[in-house]
């Protein structure tokens, strides 16, 4: 399976990304990356109390009147009511569902599905693509930060809906279709994430910031060189995790400052937290599905605008 990760922030190229959908958490969100998510997305869904952030986001540019959120779902529970009734008088699609079954993420992930041949209709329709194998991504702003078990909360529901997925398109697609279909990342404050599965997974990273092939990783003048050559360019630091989440998982990967082949990894035990990007294209096989996570570059970080 190939991921592309950060062709969503790749704005300044002619090819626009592949469809996808925000889905804003109520969690805090990392403002800049949105600001640069928005301009492709095809709809932006809040997660009930999301829709407060999302709010907030808009009001600071003042823009909370014109920069509106496609849905708002969930048991609206958390959503501030004055929040609620502006959305309301400005017709934001705002769907209440009462399941204490199912959270305020799955409730979304599923209206996003099942509106999905809709969405990438009108896709089709505006760009004059009607490839039937596209399947939208979701990009999932929010759920890394504050509290530790909301955020393995949204690391299980991460898993949770990538392995529902998966499995549907196993059933019903060949591996050349499933290569076109939409993929589940999470875009936390400093982080891309988001669930390797089973198999050969290749991952492309262009505009890393890392060491150039002649130069010494270990070198601090190194990182100035790359730091200061065209910063405003680089997408992600060099820094990556590969985490078992479901127990033990042997793992043979390449691209990385440290590459291993068939090695156990499991918490309590061996981890690569730390790794480091070497290549333009990575790859990760594996028995299991896996965590893994992309660092995000410094001014694609939360609240890097506003350091600047």
């Amino acid at each position: 399976m190939e991921w592309d990760p950060t062709q969503f922030f790749r704005g300044d190229e002619s090819i626009p990304p592949h469809p996808f959908v925000l889905l804003v958490l109520n969690h805090p969100i990392n403002e800049t990356a949105l600001a640069i998510l928005r301009k492709h997305a095809l709809e932006t869904v809040c997660a009930d109390g999301g829709a407060n952030w999302f709010f907030e986001s808009a009001k600071s540019r003042g823009e909370e009147s014109l920069d509106l959120p496609s849905t708002i779902i969930g048991d609206l529970d958390s959503i501030r009511p004055e929040v609620r009734t502006h959305y309301a008088n400005l017709g934001v699609n705002i769907i209440e569902i009462d399941d204490e079954y199912s959270t305020d993420f799955t409730k979304s992930i599923s209206h996003i599905r099942q509106n999905e041949e809709d969405i990438l209709s009108r896709y089709a329709h505006q760009n004059g693509n009607s490839d039937e194998r596209l399947r939208l991504s979701v990009l999932v702003l929010g759920g890394l930060g504050g509290r530790v078990d909301q955020a393995f909360s949204q690391i299980h529901h991460l898993y949770e809906v990538s392995q529902s997925q998966s499995q549907s398109q196993n059933q019903t697609q060949t591996q050349t279709q499933r290569n076109s279909d939409g993929k589940i990342y999470l875009i936390s404050e400093e982080s891309i994430t988001f669930i390797l599965q089973p198999g050969k997974n290749i991952i492309h990273v262009p505009r890393t910031n890392r060491p150039q092939p002649n130069q010494s990783s270990s070198s601090p003048q190194s990182e100035i060189i790359s730091r200061n050559s065209k910063e405003e360019e680089f997408i992600l630091e060099e820094n990556v995790g590969i985490i078992p989440i479901l127990g033990p998982a042997r793992i043979t990967i390449s691209g990385f400052e440290w590459d291993v082949e068939d090695w156990k990894t499991e918490i309590g035990g061996q981890l690569s937290t730390s790794n480091h990007i070497r290549a333009d294209t990575v790859q990760v096989q594996t028995g299991v599905p896996i965590l893994f996570t992309l660092e995000l570059a410094r001014r694609l970080k939360r609240g890097a605008g506003l350091k600047s």
